[in-house]
């Protein structure tokens, strides 16, 4: 009977563990669309049996000593790092796109065109200074290409604050699977404590939480003894055990801009951020939304200041009897090319004219302003300027209105006009006049307030065409027209377009890096996610080829167990 007793004990086993195997076999196959699963592997051993004979144990059958799941920790470590670095550069290359699209001027109205359209005006200006329209055609492209400025420094501080929101989004997921991680870490270890074999579900949970997790930011994985991991950011502890330090964001000012920075929850320090989609979004914002709002305000400086001079230099269809300075000077009392007088753009050591012209006589006077800021003795202050245009300026006084800025008016019967000395051509040296924004054609100090001088826009005529105030002459316009091909000290030695064009370059190639990176890091991540498929994934056709093998294994048990059944009935048989 003991014989046949084992038989039926080998018998059992096999059928039992064989019918596992086939539960872990349909297991696989139920998770083959599963992506965060880990292929498992039923361990079949050789159980120990009775002696049938003098030293022959041929054992009581086979049972399932493990479930082993099939993963590579380093190979998962390398996805990880991988997956970070792709939707890095998914992220960088949506948010260039966003600004890619201001500076492709497909349409004609962006800003390359607008600057194209401005400048030629002038020229159309030149061949015919004394027409009215030609001149507000002029005025009104100028119009159009501070709008355009305007608009798109306001777009690209839109697509700042939207990369802002995005990062706080992402963020508060993140905490929510930082959270869930840990949890997962106290009940993995519940479970596998006290030898109850691994908890295969749970881990494979967690390795999916892990790499979205890594989709954020790069993240480095440590497993301790008991089953918990430690996760940790930037060299920093995110989690440990069952505790996470949680993750939050904090808006800081930086000059007028607004950045979102990554801090742990429970202290508030910085994270330093590496890979995944923060990164992306905060180089593309950086870089290309507030870095190209930078860039974007020197050129704005830089056609203010270009136009400017040469506009005050000319003379319009009629000359002024008042004009108000459109530049505040902070300090009357301060030397004007110091820090003190907050000039954007100082003026410098020399002199300026102004003509004035008695009105019933035609008769032009010229006045020389000398202006003193070569650094010796005591340098000329707005102070200054308005006593020696009162001391020295027939026909014109000098005042500065209560908000700092300087304000010249004509006696009865006067107008006055700069540029000239009534016979040719006399350049502001000093560039004082641009400075202070009197005679000017724009106003403003960037990109966020650039606009046309509303005197201008109310009389086309003040369009200073002219550079020897004579009926015909369209000299200025010319030289406004040819600041296109003029290099500029304010956009650090390039020409107005040559800046501009370097802006746009900069984006495209922004855009081309960030598409290139999203290539490469594509390459890499695929090819890794194939290799672990080959060792974590389900393939089907071998999980049909196990079906097979165990399905086999299982009817041999049962055949073998209704032989031995048999060979009981037969000996109870012999008993009776």
């Amino acid at each position: 009977m003991g014989l046949v007793t084992a038989g039926l004990t080998a018998g059992r086993n096999a059928l039992i563990s064989y019918q596992g195997a086939l539960q872990v076999v349909g297991n696989n196959i139920a998770n083959s669309g599963n992506v965060n699963y880990a292929r498992q592997s039923a361990q079949l051993s050789t159980v120990m049996g009775t002696r049938i004979g003098p030293g022959l144990k041929p054992g009581a059958g086979v049972a399932i000593t493990s479930l082993k799941r099939n993963v590579d920790d380093a190979l998962d470590n390398r996805l990880r790092a991988s997956v970070g670095d792709l939707q890095s550069a998914v992220a960088e290359k949506q948010a260039v796109s966003q600004v890619e699209v201001l500076f492709n001027d497909l349409t004609g109205t962006g800003i390359s065109s607008q600057l194209t359209a401005f400048f030629n005006s002038m020229s159309d200006v030149q061949n015919a200074p004394d027409d009215l329209a030609i001149r507000s055609v002029a005025i009104a492209n100028g119009q159009a290409l501070t709008r355009t400025l305007r608009s798109t420094r306001g777009d690209l501080i839109e697509i700042s604050l939207g990369l802002n929101d995005e990062i706080e989004r992402i963020v508060a997921d993140a905490d929510r699977v930082a959270s869930e991680i840990a949890e997962l870490n106290t009940q993995i270890v519940s479970v596998e404590a006290g030898g109850n074999g691994k908890a295969n579900a749970l881990r494979d949970r967690r390795d999916g939480l892990l790499r979205e997790l890594s989709e954020t930011f790069d993240v480095q994985v440590r497993e301790q003894p008991g089953g918990a991991i430690n996760v940790y950011v930037g060299s920093e502890p995110l989690i440990q055990f069952g505790a996470s330090r949680g993750l939050t964001t904090e808006k800081e000012l930086d000059g007028t801009f607004e950045r979102v920075t990554v801090r742990f929850a429970d202290s508030n320090a910085t994270i330093n951020v590496a890979g995944g989609m923060i990164e992306g979004i905060i180089k593309a914002r950086d870089q290309q939304a507030i870095g190209q709002v930078a860039k974007l305000d020197q050129l704005a400086a830089g056609i203010i200041a270009e136009v400017n001079a040469v506009h005050a230099d000319g003379q319009g269809l009629r000359s002024f009897t008042s004009v108000t300075a459109s530049n505040v000077v902070d300090d009357p009392t301060a030397a004007l090319n110091s820090l003190d007088a907050g000039l954007q753009n100082a003026p410098t050591n020399g002199s300026f004219y102004i003509t004035v012209t008695d009105q019933a006589t035609g008769s032009p006077v010229a006045y020389r302003i000398e202006v003193d800021l070569d650094g010796q003795g005591t340098d000329t202050t707005l102070e200054d300027v308005v006593a020696a245009i009162d001391t020295d300026v027939a026909g014109v006084n000098a005042t500065i209105t209560a908000d700092n800025r300087l304000n010249l008016t004509s006696d009865a019967g006067f107008s006055f006009s700069f540029g000239h000395d009534g016979q040719e051509f006399r350049a502001d040296t000093s560039k004082l006049l641009s400075a202070l924004g009197i005679n000017t054609f724009f106003e403003g100090s960037g990109a966020d307030d650039i606009a046309v001088r509303q005197e201008l826009l109310a009389d086309s005529s003040l369009l200073a065409a002219a550079s020897e105030n004579r009926t015909g002459d369209g000299i200025n316009a010319g030289r406004l027209a040819a600041l296109t091909r003029e290099q500029s000290d304010v956009l650090g030695g390039a020409t107005i377009l040559e800046f501009y064009n370097a802006i746009s370059n900069d984006v495209a190639a922004g855009g081309a890096a960030a598409s290139n990176t999203l290539e490469a890091a594509d390459v890499i991540t695929s090819a890794l996610e194939q290799q672990r498929q080959s060792v974590s994934g389900v393939s089907l056709d071998e999980e049909a080829i196990d079906l097979m093998k165990f399905e086999r294994a299982f009817q041999g048990a049962a055949r073998y167990i209704g032989s031995v059944d048999t060979m009981l009935q037969e000996m109870l048989g012999l008993i009776r």
